[in-house]
């Protein structure tokens, strides 16, 4: 999963782009561009010049220039549609390029940047490093294997501090320490100010120190106890190698401690831990960059210096009710690349875990009060953040067709407001795009995250090789609105000057909950949950009612450490329905189970056979009762498997309705009632589910079609056809390049 690792992805022959007829330009109308087939059109390539007119001829140079033209257009009352057609090459962004409510287009006049019919323009923030030179003198802080290998440059005035390094093959990883699992702290420790406890990371002997540059080093840690699901990197504010104490510069999520399993810490940036080729440190106050190369002679590095290429930005009023968004403004067939990581601050709020700072300048390309915008045919690649953002108000948007890859974090991430009445973020469209290898730095990330987002549909998307949740629907649990609290995570999101005191029914906090009434349906994810545990490849917790996950095809999820299952509503979530998925190969169960939720219809077929339906604690945000359970088929191949487990006793499926369900262990046949029937029957439930093979038609080829004999079909079970899911075939095979 580090920055250099590729896999073989097969070259495909290019498509290219529709292009309508372009007509010359006329003398009257040079100063204002084009007019053709696209309305007015300008133009722009890296050979140009901003004060030239911008047409096809002498096209402009910046899009900022470009940005700035059409703009007049808008204030002299837009007309008809305008393009602005970028050429071929790449663009180096020294600047995040803003779009504001003056950029908008109107209901009948789009506003389009679009890359030139057959050609790649790309987006980048890197800054070239130049001027290696080979270490004459083998320094003392480097480990011996490093000898004779490492090269060193002086940074750019124009970089101060950075992140993440890039050479032509994409990414180059951080030197990295030994992982080391912290200490627990010593019995008697004041646990009054709990900000101050989260900064305490108690660790071995000789395994940090307080070094010269100790501003540039940070800590990686899985925090306890929720170690196997969330990750934080903090700067080291002091380090006491007597006491074997430091000190972060921020608090962690959770505290540090010792963990069960693998060690869960460890340390970046420091000349001692330089000792692998690609990898690098950066010593902000000498200006030195420091780098083992991949191969030979360090050549075409580059380091970013923003965070954001692109945002779109309408007038915010974080605290009122009314926004006002940018519209109807596109992009088209764009490449962005080489933004740098984001790093956490005093004032930020995280949403569920800290998986995602909510409302964060921290993607390649960021809609932050958006509507009718949409962003289809680009390639999002080798960057240290997410690929692309819809903040706050977001209303009618629409991602497809993209390729995003090789992201430190996320993918495509909705996050409107916290909880409160302002429900601005809806109704958008994530389709058909391929998301892949991210989550590279922080392993928590999210390949499709909606929180506090609803009546969205995300749908024909393919996401695979994840560290985590391929797509997660989230929002404030319950407790958050019984109190009032100052962590990071949720507490400053909460619009208590909506929500009025505090709730503690749940009717009473359903309004406040807009990640509701989302469909999810016809994705393909594989290969996810590799890096961390505790989670599922579809993951619901939190949201509102009326969401809908169905008719996706999840398998192949061999999962690196102990997971709950692949799909999965925790805590403080009902009204779900999963319905008509096929679950298919994996080492972890198909559910994890908790509130009244509904699963209809789904095949699970060969999964880990200690339980394919996990049945979790009964605490307050966890009981099931109401849920419904019918018409799902239950097949494992070969040996004996457990359909069900419970954390309490099965009596926790008594006031839930388990009806019409087909189960079957290959090779154990059975003559009489199995057991855990009898044992569900005694709960009164499952009165009308059978024991017997479904007969599909070829599991080995994929086709999880039934036989005509099956005896699925006598209980009301239906076929589940997988045709059409995933990518669909009008995806862009040059953005798989």
């Amino acid at each position: 999963m580090g920055g250099g690792q590729r896999e073989t992805e097969g070259r495909m022959e290019r498509r290219t782009f529709l292009a309508g007829s372009l007509t010359g330009a006329s003398a009257r109308l040079a100063a204002i561009g084009a007019t053709g087939a696209n309305g007015v059109e300008f133009y722009v390539a890296p050979g140009g010049r901003d004060e030239y007119p911008g047409d096809k001829s002498r096209p402009f140079a910046t899009l900022q220039r470009a940005r700035d033209e059409v703009r007049k257009l808008v204030a002299g009352g837009l007309k008809t549609h305008v393009t602005v057609w970028i050429r071929g090459g790449t663009y180096r962004l020294r600047e995040t390029l803003v779009f504001g409510v003056e950029d908008s287009g109107t209901d009948r006049c789009s506003i389009t940047y679009q890359a030139f019919p057959g050609e790649r323009p790309v987006l980048t923030s890197g800054v070239s490093i130049d001027g290696w030179k080979e270490l004459d003198v083998m320094l003392s802080e480097l480990p011996a294997v490093a000898a004779g290998k490492v090269w060193v440059a002086d940074t750019p005035e124009s970089l101060r501090r950075f992140y993440t390094l890039y050479d032509q093959y994409g990414q180059l990883p951080r030197a990295r320490g030994r992982a080391f699992n912290p200490v627990n702290p010593p019995v008697g420790r004041d646990q009054t100010n709990r900000a101050e406890r989260l900064k305490d990371l108690y660790f071995p002997a000789g395994v940090l120190r307080n070094w010269s540059n100790l501003d540039d080093v940070e800590v990686v840690i899985r925090c306890t106890p929720s170690s196997l699901s969330t990750m934080n990197i903090l700067a080291l504010e002091s380090v006491d190698e007597e006491a074997h104490l430091a000190r972060t510069k921020l608090p962690a999520t959770y505290p540090f401690g010792a963990t069960k399993g693998r060690p869960t810490a460890w340390v970046e940036n420091v000349l001692e831990v330089l000792d692998h080729p690609g990898s690098w440190v950066l010593n902000t106050q000498t200006r030195k960059l420091y780098l083992w190369p991949r191969f030979g002679k360090p050549t075409g590095i580059v380091a970013p210096v923003l965070r954001e290429l692109i945002r779109v930005e309408g007038r915010i009023d974080p605290d009122g009710p009314v926004d006002v968004p940018v519209r109807n403004l596109h992009f088209r067939g764009l490449t962005f690349m080489h933004a740098d990581r984001d790093v956490w601050s005093s004032s930020d709020t995280g949403m569920q875990h800290d998986w995602e700072m909510i409302d964060k300048p921290n993607a390649l390309l960021r809609l932050r009060g958006a509507e009718q915008c949409s962003v289809v045919n680009c390639k999002f690649r080798d960057s240290g953040g997410a690929a692309i953002r819809l903040d706050l108000y977001a209303q009618e948007n629409k991602v497809e067709s993209n390729e995003i890859r090789y992201m430190d974090q996320g993918g495509i991430l909705l996050l409107g407001y916290g909880a409160g009445t302002k429900d601005v973020n809806k109704r958008n469209e994530i389709l058909n795009n391929h998301i892949h290898h991210c989550g590279l730095i922080y392993w928590h990330s999210l390949g499709v995250v909606l929180w506090q987002s609803g009546e969205n549909r995300v749908a024909h998307n393919y996401i695979h090789h994840m560290p985590r949740h391929a797509i997660c629907l989230s929002g404030p649990r319950v407790p958050y609105f019984q109190r009032r609290c100052d962590s990071r995570e949720i507490c400053g999101s909460m619009r208590w000057h909506e929500i009025g005191g505090y709730k503690t029914a749940w009717d009473e906090i359903m309004p406040f909950l807009h990640t509701r009434n989302n469909l999810i349906e016809l994705n393909e994810i594989e290969r996810v949950l590799q890096m961390l545990g505790d989670g599922a490849s579809i993951n619901v917790s939190g949201c509102g009612e009326g969401n809908v996950i169905r008719r996706n095809y999840i398998h192949d999820i061999f999962a690196s450490e102990w997971v709950s299952g692949c799909l999965r509503t925790d805590d403080w979530q009902r009204g779900t329905t999963w319905e008509e998925n096929v679950i298919y190969r994996s080492n972890a169960g198909a559910w994890e189970h908790k509130g009244a939720n509904k699963v209809i219809n789904n095949y699970a077929i060969d999964i880990l056979p200690k339980g394919y339906f996990r049945i979790f604690r009964s605490g307050p945000g966890e009981i099931i009762d109401g849920s419904v359970i019918e018409r799902n088929i239950f097949y494992h191949p070969n040996g004996s498997a457990v359909f069900y487990t419970f954390a309490v006793g099965p009596q926790q499926l008594a006031k839930s309705r388990v009806e019409h369900n087909l189960y079957y262990c290959g090779g154990v046949p059975e003559t009489e009632t199995p057991a855990f029937l009898k044992t569900l029957r005694a709960q009164g439930v499952s009165t009308t589910d059978a024991y017997a093979d479904p007969k599909f038609v070829d599991l080995k080829a994929g086709n999880f079609r039934l036989k005509p004999e099956s005896p699925a079909f006598k209980m009301g079970i239906k076929q589940i056809d997988l045709n059409g899911v995933g990518l669909m075939k009008n995806f862009p095979k040059w953005l798989l390049e």
